[in-house]
């Protein structure tokens, strides 16, 4: 009698495993993206919620790093979905250093991970958040295929970044002025824009992380990083920025939100709010992060976390 006591006992504890077994899964997985084979990884407690895809920043910069802080908010009420792109992550790490990268086959990548993932989970829709230069390819996908999206998120994105790198510079050289920093002064008149060696950029995003935060360091800054990433980035980089969306891209057939703070200087918060009101759409929705920079994932990941849920909420 006590032996059946135990089995039947055990009985609900592992029905209850094995029910969560089925909807709170983790995958890692290698696809053929682009003709390699790439990272996607997927996070849940429930499969029946809507799927969010996550596209990181950089170029080259995974968000595994940091994606966790905000992950644990998201994943009661989102299959959560992210990628290491084209040489970035583990992506990279599987494939050969000379693996091309062009900004046409990122694009072409990110519609196939989209149809990757709709496929796999077996829906027509998704959420698409685009960070940073993840906005520099969402914002493109969603003006091509709005379909495919519950909802378009733009996260301190690439819109125009030649003319936010002109306000940023304007901005910074004021302030260089006016605390009466000759290191900043200096280092600044030195950039030539739109930039022509990524010196260019590493002393502007040097001088905007200091002005940006008051506990940046500029002395610190890791400028052996930037002349690591310009090998396979920079070209890539400038292409991009060199790109108008708000010219090239007018109007949209997809909800669409935009997250910004007003100290990012990386991705000039002037710029997505010219985009916000020129961009013709039914639906164009604007939230301040105040206590962010650019980081916002990173900076203020409960908040972020909360903004998103409120979307799938409001649809």
């Amino acid at each position: 009698m006590t032996n059946k006591l135990i089995i039947y006992s055990l009985i609900p504890l592992l029905l209850s495993f094995s029910s969560q077994a089925q909807t709170k899964v983790k995958t890692h997985e290698g696809v053929q993206i682009g003709g390699i084979k790439q990272w996607i990884g997927a996070t849940r407690n429930d499969d029946t919620k809507p799927i969010l895809l996550f596209l990181h920043g950089g170029p080259g910069f995974s968000s595994r790093l940091y994606s966790r802080q905000f992950i644990r908010h998201l994943k009661d009420d989102f299959i959560v979905v992210q990628w290491d792109q084209r040489g970035t992550g583990i992506t990279k790490a599987w494939n050969s250093p000379d693996t091309p990268i062009s900004i046409e086959l990122m694009h072409q990548d990110t519609e196939e991970v989209v149809d990757y993932v709709l496929q796999k989970f077996d829906r027509e829709k998704l959420y698409l958040v685009g960070f940073s230069w993840g906005g520099f390819l969402g914002l493109k996908h969603a003006s091509k295929h709005p379909e495919k999206l519950h909802a378009y998120i733009s996260v301190s994105a690439m819109i125009y970044s030649d003319l936010s790198d002109q306000i940023t510079l304007k901005h910074l050289k004021d302030q260089a002025e006016l605390t009466y920093n000759t290191e900043a002064n200096t280092e600044l008149n030195q950039i030539y824009l739109p930039f022509k060696t990524w010196e260019d950029l590493y002393y502007l995003r040097k001088w905007t992380a200091f002005f940006s935060s008051e506990n940046s360091n500029s002395k610190t800054y890791p400028k052996k990083l930037f002349e690591e990433w310009s090998a396979n980035w920079m070209s890539v980089f400038k292409e991009a920025g060199a790109t108008n969306y708000l010219t090239e891209i007018p109007s949209l057939d997809c909800p669409i939100y935009f997250f910004n703070s007003k100290r990012d200087l990386a991705a000039n918060y002037h710029v997505a709010e010219q985009y916000y009101e020129s961009l013709t759409t039914e639906e164009k929705y604007f939230i301040w992060f105040e206590e962010s920079t650019h980081e916002i994932p990173s900076d203020e990941p409960k908040k972020f976390a909360e903004e998103l849920i409120k979307i799938v909420e409001k649809n």
